[in-house]
């Protein structure tokens, strides 16, 4: 596992009796949804990994906070929980140190209970899960599960680089289940050194460490077994001898504890800051600090709950605690997994056999000659060549759909409103010529001017509908204009999209492509409502309406009522004794209106569910015509959304062409400025070449002058005057090639440290040039080299040597004179080749000055023909896109 920070809990508890007697007010606000607290009268907030409010339950702390521990157990991390906080916060109470098997669960029961069911559910590894408890008390260290006195149970901490810190003879008890470890739990904490202050009823007095140590053993690979260990500690409380009203034994606790607490703060303050955290730190003050040294900074996972009190009359210690626990966010532990050296190496020798084998596999299952790669490479290029093609084809093909789908639209509100408008017409004029005929035949004339006036201005809107189709024609040419400069330009932005582009173009398309499928979807579904209201409507005209109904309905009442006559007649024969005739007839007429009813209900029945299907297909129409509107809608909004994305894409593209133009054109200026780096490069390369070469001349000549030199000391002159004269020039060749060597020695180091200066600006530039790198790199290796030579040379010319020897061959006054006048001569000689040079040099000024002036002028005359030349090609691209302009104006496809 890489480093990770120290996570920290802050569990704020609710108010307390006393302070609730007091009057004391919450100064503590939590926002759960950022992990903050906020203290009310200072305006002070603080973010932590997590945060639990006063209405918190334990089983939350330990879900949210705890549980998520727990696996790096099993991967074999040490995991530290440590409660920290003023005395009174409910350290103890979170942390479930006191737990006795009643009541609420704090964090140890709770894990202890995770624990134990990890070892039911997991079958392949042997668990072996032992429990130590320990108790600091007054910097004294108590073994609280060692059946012996007090005084005999003191332990001492030790140190090494195999175990790091740890506790010898610390009593280990092996456990088997939940109940074990809550027994022995309890056992321990009645042996802890408590007392009641003003503060808390039962306050602990000492610090306690709960470890419990697992050791796991792979059963089928003994290789894969590691341990770890969870250590649970509970704090002692911070405290105030004022608040908590201590005195005596109880007050010097106190000041012990202050004392480990306040260096456990210093190294927490050491460890959070970025400054000093890997400079000294303060463990070894306290043996509080020593017993953290691996949970703060070290080998192990590490949640520091920070236990706070709401209350007012704490806010001194509140603000306190927090602060410790932002610091302590700050802090980087290494935790490392628990596994015997050398089972680790045989693990990672494994896994690298394993990954050498799986390779192998692989290249033994797929056997590739090199044609048939670049046979798969030739293709892939052409199916990606293929895809880039018709991807642009779809581009071109969907900007050309919208357009029509906008037609289509304009086209189809136009013929509706066309429609309606000729509806309205014709029923005006069949109104007016009905009203005219009748005129006609009542020689109602003043009616007949009234409608033939109706005429004429019905003849007006008909002028009025052909206005409203030039109208529709200009938004149709209008809007065929835009898109065939769409389309054109979908087409030509096609042709060469940059890399840059090309993803956002693909990403466009795909959405434009899912759009065009909505909205095929929409119109699909538009077209069949459409149609589907259309035959109810001519299904409704079919049917017959109310009226009908009631007509038939009056007619059964009539028939009814002769019926009723009819059969009333009958009954006054038979008392009256009217002829058997009469009787008879009227008999016959009841059985001709019993059928006439009987067919007029069956119709009657008929004809009022025809009018019920008539209702039920009206409300259907009704709701088709409102989805056929809201439909209509929605696809006036897809083809604007798609509109206002065509849109927004090619303003988009036209800002990322301009800017990738932008960068392209610095980056050819950069290239141009490489390139004359480069050139000016090289041409140092070469002055610096030239002068290696003169310098290693200058070298040869001085080892033959001094090896000249040499010869010529351990040889008398003996009155031989011509040897004078040669020995006097070897004297000043030499002289002169010290000289020369001196200066040649001053313009190599210099040399040497400007290219020292250059090497590191390639080291530091965010893109460093190789080869740059190493020919730098040689031409300080061949400058330090001809430094050396030279600076030895020059040590074995000593100067004082040479002072001493340089004369004392002259034995006579002759060999002396002779000297002088060979001295006198040269001299000359060199003042004369001094005042040629000089006057070659002045020649050789003049020259380069005259070059200088010329090389100028055709310098400026380019300058001014290359601001010619971009005018006149800003002309004429300016004139090829107004040309351009017109011609899609015109709508004629540009070659």
């Amino acid at each position: 596992m890489s480093s990770t920070s120290v996570q920290v809990a802050v569990k704020v508890r609710p108010l307390v009796r006393h302070e609730i007697e007091k009057g004391c007010k919450e100064i503590v606000d939590t926002i759960s949804i950022n992990e903050q607290i906020v203290i009310k009268n200072c305006e002070k907030s603080f973010t932590f990994n997590y945060v639990l409010g006063a209405e918190s339950p334990e089983e939350e702390l330990y879900n949210r906070c705890v549980a998520p521990l727990m696996k790096n157990i099993y991967q074999g991390f040490n995991v530290t929980i440590f409660a920290y906080g003023q005395t009174g916060s409910g350290k103890t109470y979170s942390m479930g140190t006191a737990y006795t098997g009643s009541g609420t669960m704090g964090v140890i029961p709770r894990a202890v209970r995770d624990l134990f069911q990890h070892v039911r559910d997991n079958f392949s590894t042997d668990f072996t899960i032992t429990v130590s408890f320990i108790e600091l008390y007054r910097e004294m260290l108590y073994d609280l599960l060692a059946n012996k006195p007090r005084d005999q149970c003191t332990l001492e901490i030790r140190e090494d680089i195999a175990k790091g810190i740890h506790i010898p003879n610390a009593t280990e008890v092996l456990v088997h289940s939940v109940e074990d470890v809550l027994s022995i739990l309890a056992k321990g904490s009645l042996g802890r050194a408590t007392a009641s202050t003003n503060m808390n009823e039962q306050s602990s007095r000492s610090h306690s460490i709960f470890t419990i140590s697992i050791d796991m053993a792979n059963k089928s690979d003994a290789y894969l077994s590691k341990s770890s260990k969870l250590h649970l500690v509970d704090l002692a409380g911070s405290e105030r001898s004022k608040k908590t009203g201590a005195e005596g034994k109880t007050f010097k606790e106190g000041v012990d504890i202050n004392k480990g607490l306040f260096v456990l703060g210093n190294v927490i303050s050491a460890l959070g800051d970025e400054k000093t955290q890997n400079g000294y730190i303060p463990y070894r003050d306290s043996n509080l600090t020593r017993l953290l040294k691996d949970s703060l900074g070290g080998n192990s996972v590490t949640l520091m709950i920070a236990c706070i009190s709401p209350a007012d009359y704490n806010l001194e210690e509140t603000i306190s605690t927090l602060r410790y626990a932002d610091r302590a966010r700050k802090i980087k532990n290494k935790p490392t997994v628990n596994q015997d050296p050398k089972t680790a190496e045989i693990n990672e020798l494994k896994r690298q056999l394993k990954l050498l084998q799986l390779q192998m596999a692989g290249q033994g299952d797929i056997i590739m000659s090199s044609s048939d790669i670049d046979r798969l490479r030739a293709e892939n290029c052409s199916l990606q060549l293929k895809i880039k093609e018709l991807r642009d084809q779809l581009t071109i093909v969907l900007v050309d759909k919208t357009g029509l789908h906008e037609k289509l639209l304009i086209l189809q509100n136009a013929n509706e409103v066309l429609n309606n408008k000729l509806i309205e017409i014709k029923e005006n004029y069949n109104e007016t010529l009905g009203q005219i005929s009748s005129g006609v035949e009542t020689q109602d004339f003043e009616s007949v001017k009234e409608n033939l006036k109706k005429l004429q201005h019905i003849q007006g809107q008909f002028e009025m509908i052909e206005n409203d189709q030039k109208k529709t024609e200009g938004e149709i040419r209008t809007h065929e204009e835009t898109f065939t400069i769409l389309v054109h330009t979908a087409r030509t932005s096609a042709e060469s999209v940059p890399k840059e582009i090309r993803e956002k173009q693909d990403v466009h398309t795909d959405r434009q492509l899912a759009l065009h499928s909505e909205l095929q979807e929409v119109s699909s579904q538009l077209a069949l409502k459409e149609q589907l209201a259309k035959q109810l409507a001519i299904n409704s005209n079919y049917i017959i309406d109310r009226q009908v109904i009631k007509e038939t309905e009056k007619k059964i009442d009539t028939l009814e009522k002769e019926k009723n006559e009819l059969l009333q007649q009958l009954r006054d024969i038979k008392v009256q004794e009217i002829s058997n005739k009469i009787a008879e007839q009227r008999r016959k007429r009841v059985q001709e209106l019993e059928e006439q009813l009987k067919g007029l209900k069956k119709k009657n029945l008929e004809q009022s569910k025809m009018l019920q299907i008539k209702e039920r297909n009206d409300i259907k129409l009704k709701q088709l015509n409102n989805d056929i509107v809201n439909m209509k809608t929605a696809k006036v909004k897809l083809l604007k959304q798609m509109r206002l994305e065509n849109d927004r894409f090619r303003t988009w593209k036209q800002t990322a062409e301009r800017e990738l133009a932008r960068v392209k054109q610095q980056d050819w200026k950069k290239q141009t400025q490489i390139s004359k780096m480069k050139v000016a490069h090289e041409r140092q390369q070469n002055f610096l070449k030239r002068k290696f070469e003169e310098a290693a001349a200058l070298n040869k000549r001085l080892q033959n002058t001094l090896m000249k030199r040499k010869e010529a000391q351990s040889t008398k002159f003996n009155g031989k005057v011509e040897k004078i004269t040669s020995w006097l020039k070897e004297e000043m060749e030499m002289f002169v090639n010290l000289a020369e060597a001196e200066v040649t020695l001053a313009g190599l180091l210099e040399d040497r440290a400007t290219l020292q200066e250059q090497l590191d600006e390639l080291r530091n530039s965010s893109e460093p040039n190789n080869a740059a790198l190493k020919s730098i790199e040689e031409d300080l290796e061949l400058r330090s080299f001809q430094i050396q030579d030279l600076q030895q040379q020059l040590l074995n010319a000593d100067e004082e040597k040479k002072w001493k020897t340089r004369f004392e061959a002259l034995q006579t006054m002759v060999e002396a004179r002779h000297a002088l006048r060979s001295l006198f001569d040269q001299a000359a000689e060199y003042n004369r080749k001094e005042v040629e040079a000089k006057r070659e040099l002045s020649e050789l000024a003049y020259s380069y000055k005259e070059l200088r002036e010329k090389f100028e002028l055709t310098e400026r005359e380019y300058r001014r023909m290359e601001e010619r030349h971009a005018v006149e090609i800003a002309n004429l691209e300016k004139a090829h896109h107004e040309n351009m302009g017109t011609v899609l104006k015109m709508g004629v496809p540009s070659e």
